[in-house]
């Protein structure tokens, strides 16, 4: 395992100057200085948590479980299930010492003040952006004062998602965009410059994208959910200027992409994916294929040279390597496919710094999410058209030629049959669109069982708490929380055997085992 340093602000989190009590003292206080961490402060380091710890919380978890990508280090099982705590153990520690209280010192300290309604809306948005990945990735959580120093009981999924929505529509319907409200000036806002307004389309494509994570567990609140978000203030993100993404900041470093695949060798892309690449429509290839990914092969010396196209490097197609191997073969770096540093596609890689972004939430995952929802009869719309939009953005943010793109959709299969049929097809072309957003793949495998997804060729692990022939459904709480706190967890979590991660999270209805020889679920639309 790589370990790197994460450059993160240190913040503080109380007031920095003590008044007196005396009106002696009170004169040596300028009324119009500063006397706390200024809200830009809180909100940078809370948005650079996209890539603390990439590689332990994302790259060796759901990016290999939403299977853009397979792992090619011998002796890493987090491929085949396992639970290491030393890894993926960091994402809770992280959210509750740093993350949760630099939001509830910065709504501690500006949560009254008028001047400061449009700051604390936009770190809300963000706020109910993480704590949805959060509990999605574990189930029950601390929730409801956690954070203030006091063990809490967790809350169920059910009872977070809900104060989520509720968080979303007090922040979407509190943002002003007045000139006169404090703004994240000197592009402490990573993301949109503190446009308050282009946070909100953000908040309601948010509060869309966690409707439709609950289709299955709850259809009618789903309903009333995505109906607000299409309607909401602002409306939802409308083009690919739109796109959430956070840059790596210049004045940090943090592992990502380029590291694992490149600096470290890590992962190459998954035989999934790229059976995906080729199979979805009549043209073959798929155009966003050489923008992502390239060969990366060694001089006779044995150094890197520039990336390989698929036909400088003598392959028909970008292969990828199957997921789970316990063992891969000694020529992996070579002759699978890795992520292309130089295709021109910089929103996630590139040679700079300050090209790379994290991506959070693109255009077109929100055209399949209104596909999806319009398919569920939920909003208006033609489900196909929106399908077919939500393939475009991706295409137009990649930077396929509008030909290529053209003829690809033209080769892809309208959207027909039962609804079991059309979601199966919006999933799967989401999932294409998603990447390399894997936390989202992985959730929407979960949610709906698509795209078809293998076990992990080596079979899972018997080191883990997922059972053979099983999908891996949810992360174990970590080792400090089952010391420390096993007595407000969940009766049927509360012990490390008990605590399994074959275990769906509540929104997570679905059971692979029911699909049946076409490949399609029964669950979907029940």
């Amino acid at each position: 395992m790589k370990k790197i340093k994460i450059i993160l602000f240190v913040l503080g989190l109380f007031v920095m100057s003590s008044g007196c009590s005396d009106d002696f003292g009170d004169m040596n206080v300028d009324p119009n200085s500063t006397t706390k961490v200024e809200p830009k402060f809180f909100l940078n380091a809370m948005q650079q948590e996209v890539f603390a710890n990439y590689q332990r919380n994302v790259n060796l978890y759901p990016d290999l479980y939403s299977q853009y990508w397979a792992n090619t280090v011998s002796g890493f099982g987090s491929p085949r299930y396992e639970y290491v705590d030393g890894w993926i153990g960091n994402q809770w520690k992280e959210h509750y010492t740093r993350h949760l209280r630099q939001d509830l010192a910065m709504q501690e300290a500006y949560g009254d003040n008028e001047f400061f309604v449009d700051a604390i809306a936009i770190k809300e948005i963000w706020m109910c952006y993480w704590w949805s990945r959060m509990t999605d990735t574990y189930g029950d959580m601390p929730y409801f004062g956690a954070g203030v120093g006091d063990a809490v009981p967790y809350s169920s999924q059910q009872e977070i998602y809900a104060d989520l929505f509720t968080r979303l529509n007090v922040a979407i319907n509190n943002i002003t965009g007045g000139e006169e409200q404090y703004n994240y000036t000197d592009d402490y806002d990573l993301i949109y410059g503190g446009d308050a307004l282009q946070w909100r389309k953000f908040g309601n494509s948010l509060r869309l994208r966690l409707a439709m994570r609950i289709s299955n567990a709850d259809p009618e609140k789903a309903q009333a959910e995505a109906q607000a978000a299409v309607s909401g203030p602002g409306g939802l993100l409308v083009s690919n200027a739109d796109v959430v993404k956070v840059p790596m900041w210049s004045k940090g470093w943090f592992d990502y992409l380029h590291q694992m695949a490149w600096n470290w060798n890590n992962i190459r892309m998954s035989k999934t994916f790229s059976n995906y690449l080729y199979n979805q429509s009549s043209v073959g290839e798929d155009p966003r294929a050489p923008k992502w990914f390239a060969y990366q092969v060694f001089n006779e010396d044995l150094k890197k040279v520039e990336p390989k196209t698929k036909e400088e490097a003598g392959f028909p197609i970008y292969n990828g390597i199957e997921n789970g191997f316990n063992l891969v073969q000694s020529d992996a770096d070579e002759v699978f496919a890795t992520i292309n540093l130089e295709g021109g596609y910089v929103d996630f890689v590139g040679s700079e710094d300050d090209d790379m972004y994290c991506p959070v939430m693109f255009y077109s995952e929100v055209k399949f999410l209104e596909a999806e929802a319009a398919l569920r009869g939920w909003i208006s719309g033609d489900a196909n058209a929106l399908y077919k939009e939500g393939v475009q953005a991706s295409m137009d943010y990649v930077g396929v030629d509008e030909s290529d793109a053209t003829a690809y959709l033209s080769g892809l299969t309208t959207l027909t049959g039962a609804n079991e049929n059309q979601l199966k097809q919006i999933i799967t072309q989401k999932w294409l669109a998603n990447f390399p957003n894997g936390v989202e793949g992985w959730a929407d495998f979960r949610r709906t069982d698509y795209p078809d997804i293998t076990l992990p060729k080596s079979g899972v692990s018997g080191s883990s708490t997922v059972a053979a022939g099983t999908w891996v459904k949810r992360i174990s709480y970590p080792d400090n929380a089952h010391q420390q706190d096993e007595e407000n967890m969940p009766s049927l979590l509360n012990t490390r055997d008990l605590d399994r991660m074959d275990i769906r999270v509540w929104w997570d209805t679905a059971d692979t085992k029911t699909k049946d020889g076409s490949g399609l679920m029964n669950s979907n639309f029940n």
